[in-house]
C-alpha cells in the first residue's frame, strides 16, 4: 500500500484555497466527492481483477495506473470508467436522506452543485477524463486502433478549446485545471506512437484472439476487437516479423 495514493499539487492548490477561504463545508464535501469517484473505479478494477500500482488525485477525480492496457477487453473499460460517474449518481439519494435528518440545507446545496459539476465535468472527452475513455471504447468498435486514437486527440483539442472559452472570467482554480487538460492532451498526442506501438506490442505478447476477423491492407489499420489478417496473412504471423525487423533495426544502429 506504500506510495498508492499521490495528490496532484493542483489539487493542493485547489483544496487548499477553498479551505482558506472558509469553505470548510465545501472543502469536506469536495473530498468525499472525490473518494466515491475514486472508489467507484476501484471497486470495478478489483472486480475484473486488474492491478492497482498508482493512483493520483486530483480536483475533479483521479487517473489510476493499473494493469489495464490497450488491449483490455472494451466491455470492461467502459464500465471501470463508468463507475466513478455511477457512485457519484448514487451519492443523491445519501445526501437527500442525510439533509432530512444531519445536515442543513446549506451542506446539501453544495453538494448538489459540486456534485453536478464534477460529475459532467468527468464526462467531457477530454483526455484524460473518464469521458475520453468511454469515448474511445466507442470508437475503437468502430474504426482501427490507430484511427480510433486520432479522433480521441482531435476531439479532445476541440472540446478543450470550447472549455477554456466557457472559462472567461470563472477564475484562477478554473484556468488551472483548463491548463492541466491542455498538457495532458498534448502529452498524449506527443506520444501518439507509443501508445500505438504498445497495443501492437501486448497484441503480439499476448496472442489475443476474437472471433471476429477483418481483413486489412497495413499494420496501422488493425481493428482492437477483431482476429486481423494483414495483407492476407494472420496478425500473429505479420506482428513477430515487424518485431523481429525491429529489434534487428535496434542492434544494427548500436
Amino acid at each position: 500500500m506504500k506510495n498508492l495514493f499521490n495528490i496532484h499539487p493542483l489539487t493542493y492548490i485547489i483544496l487548499l484555497s477553498v479551505l482558506l477561504a472558509g469553505y470548510f463545508n465545501y472543502f469536506l464535501i469536495i473530498i468525499t466527492i472525490l473518494l466515491i469517484h475514486d472508489l467507484g473505479h476501484i471497486i470495478f478494477l478489483k472486480i475484473y481483477k486488474y492491478k492497482i500500482y498508482n493512483i493520483l488525485i486530483l480536483p475533479f477525480g483521479s487517473i489510476i495506473n493499473s494493469s489495464v492496457n490497450s488491449n483490455s477487453k472494451t466491455v470492461e473499460i467502459l464500465i471501470i470508467s463508468l463507475a466513478g460517474v455511477c457512485m457519484q449518481g448514487l451519492l443523491y439519494p445519501v445526501f437527500f436522506l442525510l439533509n432530512k435528518y444531519y445536515i442543513s440545507d446549506l451542506s446539501y446545496n453544495i453538494f448538489l452543485n459540486y456534485n453536478k459539476y464534477i460529475l459532467l465535468f468527468n464526462l467531457l472527452p477530454i483526455i484524460p477524463l473518464d469521458g475520453s475513455k468511454i469515448l474511445l471504447t466507442f470508437f475503437e468498435s468502430i474504426f482501427s486502433y490507430k484511427k480510433a486514437l486520432w479522433l480521441l486527440n482531435v476531439i479532445s483539442i476541440f472540446i478543450i478549446i470550447i472549455f477554456i472559452i466557457f472559462l472567461t472570467y470563472q477564475g484562477l482554480n478554473s484556468y488551472l485545471i483548463g491548463l492541466f487538460l491542455i498538457y495532458k492532451t498534448f502529452e498524449e498526442i506527443k506520444n501518439h506512437k507509443y501508445i500505438f506501438n504498445e497495443f501492437l506490442l501486448t497484441r503480439h505478447l499476448n496472442k489475443i484472439k476474437y472471433y471476429k476477423v477483418k481483413y486489412v491492407k497495413k499494420i496501422k489499420n488493425i481493428f482492437k476487437n477483431h482476429y486481423n489478417f494483414i495483407n492476407n496473412q494472420n496478425e500473429e504471423k505479420i506482428l513477430k516479423v515487424y518485431y523481429n525487423n525491429s529489434i534487428c533495426k535496434v542492434f544494427k544502429n548500436r
